[in-house]
């Protein structure tokens, strides 16, 4: 993972600044020096960069470590990359990361961050396939899988659906739905599936929508995934002749969550877009 540290230095010269570096566990056991990572990079794309020397301390369970770097002239972004080779054991575990910033014992910058560690992988392949025409199924499959050493189960896919202009990327969400249509649903049905039979999204397709909505949302599950378990999910929508097609991108968004009495935690998430012509 990457975090980005930004400076701007208004002087004449570069300038040499002290980095101090804390990263403590949040839900998970005491950290070791010889399972994790930390550079710092002027660019992410060209790997970690110079590595920092993590100790132990100075609070418990946690690791520290110092970097002295030139800022130049300007304005300048580094990165601070931060990785481990160990497994994740349970979902909700996560460290958090305090830097400091000091040019000549002055603090110039302290920043804390939590990271939350990903506890399930989900792929969305590039999808360059056009939606199939107005009462036809098109099919989307996920893989997931269990990062953690314990069951995960009763989690949930909220499952979004949209259109944006053009090439799709930036560009703004607009309606999947021509003006002339705008009494009908984009969508005659749309349904997922785990390990089982095909089951509906509910409030998803058959007018069960918002017509006036760039985009529509529900919810589906349960699903469960063993200790570094697979699944595979399974999407598949039915457009209606009520779409409108040109110069627009459709837009799937999935989230995986789980709902109890403490609240919404999400696990992961995934975008895909895909050309609807």
């Amino acid at each position: 993972m990457y975090l980005p540290l930004r400076f701007k230095n208004d002087g004449d010269a570069p300038f040499g600044a002290r980095f101090e570096f804390r990263i403590t566990p949040l839900h998970q056991p005491a950290l070791k020096s010889d399972q994790w990572q930390l550079g710092v990079s002027a660019d992410p794309v060209k790997g970690p960069g110079t590595p920092v020397a993590l100790a132990t301390g100075p609070g418990a369970g946690g690791l520290s470590g110092t970097a002295s770097l030139k800022v130049p002239r300007g304005s300048s972004t580094r990165y601070l990359a931060l990785g481990s080779d160990r497994s994740v054991d349970q979902a909700g575990e996560g460290v958090r990361v305090n830097v400091r910033a000091t040019v000549k014992g002055k603090v110039v910058e302290n920043v804390t961050q939590d990271i939350d560690f990903l506890a399930v992988s989900v792929n969305a392949p590039e999808r360059k396939k056009p939606l199939e025409k107005a009462g036809t199924w098109t099919e989307f499959a996920y893989p997931l899988k269990n990062l953690t050493r314990t069951d995960l189960r009763g989690l949930q896919g909220d499952l979004v659906l949209g259109c944006v202009g053009g090439s799709g990327g930036l560009a703004d969400q607009v309606s999947c739905m021509s003006d002339d249509d705008r009494d009908q649903p984009p969508f005659t049905a749309v349904e997922w599936r785990a390990d089982g039979d095909w089951k509906p999204v509910p409030g998803m397709g058959g007018g069960q929508e918002k017509k006036t909505a760039p985009q529509v949302a529900g919810t589906f599950g349960e699903i469960d995934l063993p200790a570094q378990g697979s699944q595979e999910i399974r999407i598949r929508i039915k457009p209606s002749a009520a779409m409108e097609r040109e110069d627009k991108t459709g837009r799937l968004m999935l989230t995986l969550v789980q709902r109890d009495k403490s609240g919404v935690r999400q696990y992961a998430d995934a975008q895909q877009e895909f050309p609807l012509s």
